[in-house]
């Protein structure tokens, strides 16, 4: 009896990212055929799309398929690796990896074994949540108190004990402080 390989999507509004990914899965025919991202077992996800999009097609994977997400990360920005997982995608592989690495993965994700990268967060060390993490992102962005609590709908009581207990947890003792140490863990600096 033969099991077919699983079926592996890519998403990526990169060409040369797309084809490469193409090109690494086709190494290894007998173990994966790529497909169409909607009726994949496996999608692989390039985490720009998180940047370009907004996340709008991490959205749409999420909640239109049943696919096992990947995200494919870039390993000089683990915050577009934390918003996808943040997003909803499964795991991760960085785009280091070889063909052999990158099948293995798919293999262990549609056979429902841990992926790579679950617990690999922003913050996840120091343990902050994703909130905090998302209140801490606004702030590296420069925004004050009042403009994160009407950017995350939150009220300013709110936010400020996110603040302090996020604040407490990476040892910060000002503003700048945070900063800094946002943009030394992975944070991404701001867009200009």
């Amino acid at each position: 009896m033969s099991v077919r390989p699983p079926r592996v999507g890519i998403v990526s509004s990169q060409e040369v990212l797309g084809k490469g990914l193409a090109a690494m899965l086709a190494e290894h025919p007998d173990r994966a055929v790529l497909t169409d991202a909607d009726r994949a077992d496996v999608v692989l996800y390039d985490v720009l799309g998180v940047h370009r999009t907004n996340g709008a097609d991490l959205e749409h994977l999420v909640q239109q398929t049943t696919s096992v997400i990947l995200a494919v990360s870039r390993d000089l920005r683990p915050d577009l690796r934390a918003r996808a997982l943040a997003g909803g995608a499964h795991g991760w592989v960085s785009m280091s990896v070889d063909s052999a690495q990158l099948v293995e993965a798919v293999e262990a994700a549609v056979d429902g074994r841990t992926v790579p990268g679950r617990d690999d967060r922003l913050g996840h060390a120091v343990g902050l949540t994703e909130r905090e993490v998302e209140v801490l992102a606004l702030i590296t962005l420069g925004m004050s108190n009042q403009e994160i609590a009407d950017r995350l709908y939150l009220s300013i009581n709110s936010v400020k004990t996110y603040v302090r207990t996020a604040y407490a947890k990476i040892g910060a003792r000002s503003r700048s402080h945070a900063v800094a140490w946002c943009l030394h863990h992975g944070f991404a600096p701001p867009e200009l």
